[in-house]
């Protein structure tokens, strides 16, 4: 196991000049730095961290002047430094690959810049590995993605209306059909109505997206009975998939201040995924435990399981596992990533286990009161 010089497991906040500790890498940079590309270094052992000139840039740092591990954090947007330093720091403790995206303040050439960084271990084992590996500008690729998500918000937000209008139509004529006993119309009908709740779902999660990218998710809280709010999302995923069983582990009684539609689409959206990447008949289990002062949300698979490098990348917008099993499954790549903006907006947090051929567990906290 390596240490870090402040024994606890943080990175130390000096920097140093990396074309002279690296002079072998000197080719190299001069090729990434053509290419737009920063590189980064951090030792191991000291967790000393080494910049290339192009990193400083990126960070809006002159070329000659120091910057530490701490002064480029200090540049990352206040509300995403706590998570940037949290996912860098505990890839670097628990020598883990790393990727991860934040935008930094208000440069002089751009009023805000997203920057990518990617990175991991020489070697695991050796004591001599190094820490290392690149950033990028990726502020061009986020504009283009807020552009998309506003034209998808624009057009989800007319097509609901139409059909909200539909599924009332719907319903009014399921009861007529019910008062008739016109078993083939009910039948009919039930299958229009799970059609348009699915579409419905849709356009929610594209709306959400579109609100979700550009810093706009608004919450309505209300108190409202977590335990029931479970029991209604099961209800209604075995009514549109009736595929898989699913087993509830209920918590009794839980109320919580939150907002109830936007919780109802996590659980909606990680219930459908436990199915769609799960065999035919194989069991989801739900569980609900109160721990302290927060309530935990468990949705257990039988299904495919995640790599531990897709899992890394597994709540950003638009990115989905791929392989031969999964390329054949529909899907946007927006579901997990709404899921995680949402948990957050309410203070909890949202992670999976999983191992490929092993399942996948997704779960979540609340804060409870």
């Amino acid at each position: 196991m390596t240490k870090n010089v402040d024994g606890n497991g943080r990175i130390p906040k000096n920097g140093a000049d990396f074309t002279e500790q690296f002079p072998a890498l000197d080719l190299a940079e001069v090729a990434l730095e053509g290419a737009n590309v920063g590189i980064w270094i951090m030792d191991s052992v000291s967790g000393k961290f080494f910049p290339s000139q192009r990193t400083k840039a990126l960070f809006g740092f002159l070329p000659d002047s120091d910057m530490s591990f701490g002064d480029a954090m200090l540049k990352v947007v206040e509300k995403h430094r706590k998570t940037a330093t949290e996912a860098i720091e505990n890839a670097f403790r628990k020598q883990r690959a790393l990727y991860v995206e934040f935008p930094v303040a208000a440069l002089p050439d751009h009023p805000q810049r997203w920057l990518s960084v990617t990175g991991g271990f020489s070697s695991p084992v050796d004591r001599n590995s190094y820490f290392s590996g690149i950033i990028m500008d990726i502020t061009e690729q986020k504009q283009t993605d807020l552009r998309r998500s506003k034209f998808i918000g624009m057009v989800s937000h007319e097509l609901k209306t139409p059909l909200t209008a539909l599924k009332g139509y719907v319903q009014l004529l399921n009861n007529w059909a019910k008062k008739q006993k016109d078993n083939f119309t009910i039948g009919a009908l039930s299958k229009v109505e799970k059609q348009v709740k699915k579409m419905l779902n849709m356009i929610n999660s594209l709306l959400n997206l579109s609100g979700a990218e550009a810093g706009k998710i608004h919450l309505k809280k209300e108190t409202f009975r977590l335990d029931e709010l479970i029991a209604e999302v099961v209800e209604e995923t075995l009514f549109i998939t009736s595929t898989h069983p699913i087993a509830i582990i209920p918590c009794g009684s839980v109320t919580i201040y939150a907002d109830k539609e936007k919780l109802e689409q996590v659980l909606v959206n990680l219930l459908s995924n436990a199915a769609k990447y799960s065999e035919k008949a194989s069991g989801i289990e739900m569980i609900c435990a109160v721990q302290d002062s927060q309530v935990e949300i468990s949705i257990r698979d039988q299904g495919l399981g995640i790599a531990a490098e897709d899992i890394q990348k597994l709540f950003l917008p638009h990115y989905r596992v791929q392989s031969k099993e999964t390329e054949k499954i529909a899907g946007f790549g927006i579901g997990l990533y709404l899921c995680a903006e949402i948990i957050k907006r309410h203070n909890g947090k949202i992670w999976v286990e999983s191992e490929p051929g092993k399942g996948s567990t997704f779960k979540f906290t609340l804060p409870l009161g």
